[in-house]
């Protein structure tokens, strides 16, 4: 099953982007994608900070969080509040909201082109799996590769200078492209 990939997850998380404080109107996006119930992408996090929806993320265990580092950089040594919610499938309600304790991100992550844009996030209190809070499914040591990958998110994305996002997750099935492509 695609979202058993790493890159599943990876994906959805590039998906978010901060909204700035506006208003933004429900509009279907992700582009194609179809409404799903948050057991079927129980991995899904909205990460918020000063309670303003900012990126995806995924559950790697009970305690962490995976996201991009474009999205945590900025907040780093900052005293903002910064919380994950889990077990809904929208980003602003429903499940469980938990602090974020600890923000890493690679050391080699690059803001001119996004290279090593991987995060880290710990949860307090830890996630309780149950059948809409479970971890990522990620792969042994095989190596995979297939063209097609699922991603989830609530996408975000600007129409004639005005932003859109959804506000239920939606998953959808994208080609696999190399960066160099």
């Amino acid at each position: 099953m695609m979202d058993e990939f790493l890159f599943s997850a990876i994906s959805l998380l590039l998906l978010g982007l901060k909204t700035n404080g506006l208003a933004l109107p429900r509009v279907d996006r992700i582009v194609n994608g179809e409404y799903i119930s948050v057991t079927k992408v129980s991995y899904m996090l909205s990460l918020s900070v000063n309670s303003e929806y900012t990126c995806g993320a995924a559950i790697i265990n009970e305690d962490w969080a995976v996201t991009a580092a474009h999205c945590i950089i900025l907040f780093v040594n900052d005293s903002v509040s910064i919380n994950i919610r889990s077990g809904s499938n929208k980003y602003d309600s429903g499940g469980v909201v938990h602090n974020v304790t600890t923000l890493l991100y690679h050391e080699k992550y690059n803001q001119l082109n996004n290279d090593y844009d991987i995060g880290l996030l710990k949860a307090s209190p830890p996630f309780k799996f149950d059948n809409a809070t479970q971890p990522v499914k990620l792969p042994g040591n095989e190596s995979i590769y297939t063209s097609w990958a699922s991603i989830a998110g609530w996408g975000y994305f600007i129409i004639e200078l005005l932003g859109y996002q959804a506000d239920i997750v939606k998953r959808s099935e994208i080609r696999y492209c190399a960066k160099s492509e």
